[in-house]
């Protein structure tokens, strides 16, 4: 009986030995399969991480292969230019001296002028565009030896035309029966260097219509040089301006052409032509 209890507690014993060893066995695999997790999970993490930073760097990289640069530094800016009448002809009845004083004269639409012997009637007659405050005083009287007041006649927007007219009978008489005595055409303005080439196209434009409704018997886009190998025999030259006249044989004082030009580019920036008996 008490070997049969000896042998009962030694197979007890060597159960629960068993017992405690598996037990020991399976903490130690958990602790191991849990390390082994999370060493699986930061590499995980990290191979993410690193493919995200690859994906971020190539569209990075794309995003500047994709950039397009417009600019075009190869474009150069317009070349400056002045205009130039190349349709000149010499009208009818004008001189081929560009500053005759024996024939003071210009065209407006094919009908000529002559100074000293046209008068205002005449010109409102041929169509001269002048301004209505002008025509009201075309019935004022004018002394004798007197001049009227400037007439003024817009050719376009750039574009002016003034006028006086001179009564030299021993008598009164109308403004519209006094001869023209006086003739100024101006340009506003002249293509410039320093202006946009939009504002130099449309000065230019109204310049080249100007010339084409009146004519002289020069272009009136000429130039200070051009006029002096045209014409340099009796011209009284000051910087800018350029004379030919002649004195009166009956009042004092002298008549004649006066050109004025652009400082900058020597273009005519107005023409005045004065006639005296």
């Amino acid at each position: 009986m008490r070997n049969k209890k000896m042998l009962i507690a030694g197979l007890i014993t060597v159960v629960m030995g068993i017992s405690i060893v598996g037990c020991g066995n399976d903490g130690k695999s958990t602790r191991e399969t849990e390390s082994t997790e999370q060493v699986t999970e930061m590499e995980m993490a990290t191979e993410e991480e690193s493919e995200a930073e690859d994906i971020g760097d190539t569209e990075s990289d794309g995003s500047y292969a994709d950039e397009t640069d417009y600019s075009d530094d190869s474009e150069e800016p317009t070349e400056f230019t002045m205009p130039v009448y190349e349709d000149f002809t010499l009208a009818s009845g004008l001189s081929e001296n560009y500053a005759d004083l024996d024939n003071r004269a210009f065209v407006y639409n094919g009908k000529k002028f002559t100074l000293g012997e046209s008068t205002l009637k005449d010109l409102i007659d041929g169509g001269i565009p002048f301004e209505q405050n002008s025509l009201n005083n075309s019935g004022n009287n004018v002394n004798k030896n007197y001049e009227t007041d400037r007439y003024t006649a817009d050719i376009n927007d750039y574009v002016t035309m003034q006028f006086m007219f001179g009564n030299f009978t021993d008598s009164e008489q109308k403004a519209e029966d006094c001869v023209l005595s006086y003739v100024r055409y101006s340009h506003l303005f002249v293509p410039n260097p320093d202006y946009d080439a939009s504002m130099n196209a449309e000065i230019s434009e109204m310049m080249l219509d100007g010339a084409k409704q009146v004519n002289f018997s020069f272009p009136t886009t000429i130039t200070k040089d051009q006029l002096l190998e045209k014409c340099s025999e009796n011209a009284e030259v000051d910087g800018k301006i350029v004379k030919y006249s002649v004195d009166s044989e009956v009042y004092m004082g002298s008549s004649g052409y006066t050109f004025e030009f652009d400082d900058t580019t020597g273009q005519l920036k107005e023409v005045r032509i004065s006639w005296l008996p």
